[in-house]
């Protein structure tokens, strides 16, 4: 999503994600305890489904027909998500 414009997309600002969160869960928005590690968590998460979606486009099982390029983007996922869990560890 880098690169757009993410209101203009109808995708809130994650405060307000967190936000509506904690006012769900009853717990303090300023600053919910593990966020970073949710995020992280999230993001691993995510690259695996879309190692996935690489696995079936390659055996040609997927349903999508944008499958390759989708299942691509497993690898900068997980990626960062291993920089956020080093830049986590270094403070």
């Amino acid at each position: 999503m880098a690169g757009h414009d993410l209101a203009v997309l109808g995708i809130h600002a994650e405060q307000d994600y967190v936000d509506t969160y904690c006012a769900r869960v009853g717990r303090n928005s300023t600053s919910p305890k593990d966020w970073e590690f949710y995020i992280v968590f999230s993001m691993f998460r995510l690259a695996a489904i879309l190692h996935g979606i690489a696995s079936r486009a390659l055996y040609g099982t997927a349903a999508n027909v944008s499958a390759s390029a989708l299942g691509a983007r497993a690898r900068p996922v997980a990626d960062t998500a291993l920089r956020q869990v080093q830049s986590l560890c270094n403070h």
